[in-house]
């Protein structure tokens, strides 16, 4: 079975929640304590999510952990009820689930998702290239095949298939992606190489990619199936948004209350805004409540926005903010504010999240009612 790699707890939080983004669902993860946090997903029909996600791959997730996250999701009327974690299931906790109606991920079920359903660029922005773990297997065929298996395996033209998976990296040491170069460094250099077990760990990628070529007759019938490899250009007509806290609502120092839409443009009073060539705009509105007993610190400079790896600071607007209080929230009433970031037309997804460098911790919490018009109300 294909195994997600470990994933560091934050970054597995993170990806979770881009998977439900990816999914139409508007996200807020929270940490809870205890190594926990809470994803909420809401999608525009109405229907409600939530996942308490145990990050640690050292956990063995019992019905002690869940039982009382299920209660509290089935009180409060949540329709997709999730458990994910990067350790382990007991199977109390999976009978559990099977009758209660809730969704276990682990790493094995994460890995067959993203497989089938190629979100492996999803993965990548929160590692350093590894998707899967695959594990390694001692490749001792004994290779007493029946006549025709031999011919066929005598007939394959492994030099070509390794020049043509070479080909992939478009020139490979100029920093390009690599994954032709690594794929075919794991292919034997014969087929005697192959059958004498040399090298003699050789992953069960070569084996797929070899029965492949026996099945389709020829290198020429895998080139097109190659080629079609990686992501897609996305699509839509908007950036699916989700927001990552600092603190969970009843510790955080201000709470905010988000909601976000794509644009090409926007309209500050008499003023246009055009996004940058190639890029368009997500605007973000909040409305940031401080708790009671201190004002909030929250400048915009501290909002960013991540997509595909890559953060984007606030896109600065000539004689136009939508931080007129500074960076400053008054104790337990709410402000509202609003900021814009520019990213690539091609972004599908990506995360609103504050520096760690920021003096207070936000909670953020999604509301489709915040007005995301410069100008006041939608």
């Amino acid at each position: 079975m294909t195994r997600l790699v470990e994933l560091e707890p934050t970054k597995f939080v993170h990806f979770l929640s881009d998977l439900w983004t990816q999914r139409n669902w508007q996200t807020n993860a929270q940490p809870r304590g205890e190594g926990r946090y809470l994803v909420q997903g809401q999608r525009g029909d109405g229907t409600k999510g939530l996942m308490l996600v145990l990050p640690s791959v050292e956990t063995t997730v019992g019905t002690g952990h869940v039982k009382g996250f299920v209660a509290h999701a089935k009180k409060r009327g949540i329709d997709t009820v999730v458990v994910a974690t990067q350790g382990e299931f007991d199977d109390s906790v999976r009978g559990f689930a099977t009758n209660h109606d809730v969704t276990l991920l682990d790493r094995e079920e994460l890995g067959e998702t993203v497989a089938d359903e190629g979100l492996e660029q999803t993965v990548k922005q929160y590692t350093d290239g590894d998707v899967f773990e695959t594990a390694e297997v001692e490749f001792g065929l004994p290779f007493d095949l029946p006549e025709p298996v031999e011919e066929a395996l005598a007939s394959l033209p492994i030099a070509a298939l390794r020049e043509r998976l070479a080909g992939l990296t478009g020139g490979g040491g100029d920093g390009g992606d690599s994954s032709g170069d690594s794929l075919r460094d794991r292919l034997p250099s014969s087929v005697d190489d192959l059958k004498s077990g040399s090298p003699p760990s050789v992953r069960v990628v070569v084996v797929a990619v070899l029965l492949l070529v026996l099945a389709l007759g020829s290198v020429a019938a895998l080139g097109p199936m190659v080629d079609g490899l990686g992501g897609s250009s996305g699509g839509g007509s908007g950036v699916a948004v989700s927001a990552l806290s600092g603190a969970s609502t009843d510790s955080a120092d201000l709470v905010a209350r988000w909601n976000a839409r794509t644009a090409d443009s926007l309209q500050v009073g008499n003023q246009t805004y055009a996004a940058p060539e190639g890029e368009r705009f997500v605007v973000v509105g909040l409305n940031a409540t401080a708790a009671s007993g201190s004002p909030g610190n929250l400048p915009q400079s501290a909002l960013v926005f991540e997509s595909d790896g890559v953060s984007y600071g606030h896109q600065p607007l000539s004689n136009a903010t939508g931080f007129d209080n500074g960076a400053l929230f008054a104790p337990g009433e709410s402000t509202h504010v609003w900021t814009v970031f520019a990213v690539p037309t091609n972004a599908t997804t990506g995360t609103v999240l504050v520096q760690p460098t920021n003096e207070d911790t936000v909670a953020f919490v999604h509301d489709d009612t915040v007005s995301t018009d410069p100008n006041g109300d939608d």
